[in-house]
């Protein structure tokens, strides 16, 4: 899967997730350089790899 098929989809998804009403952590949207600026109060996130997961199904 290209990249940007997958950055796509996540776009779709957050669309849809808006539409319903839902919001994301604000985290999912933050860049490797934003990871890098904050401190040990988010290591639980880090830890538990808390983020986006693309699965392809190929359906």
């Amino acid at each position: 899967m290209k990249r940007s098929k997958i950055n796509a989809v996540i776009k779709d998804m957050e669309k849809l997730i808006k539409e319903h009403g839902f919001e994301i952590p604000p985290f999912c949207n933050w860049t490797p350089e934003e990871w890098k600026s904050k401190s040990h109060e988010y290591d639980e996130i880090r830890d538990n790899m808390l983020g986006w997961d693309i699965t392809d199904y190929s359906i």
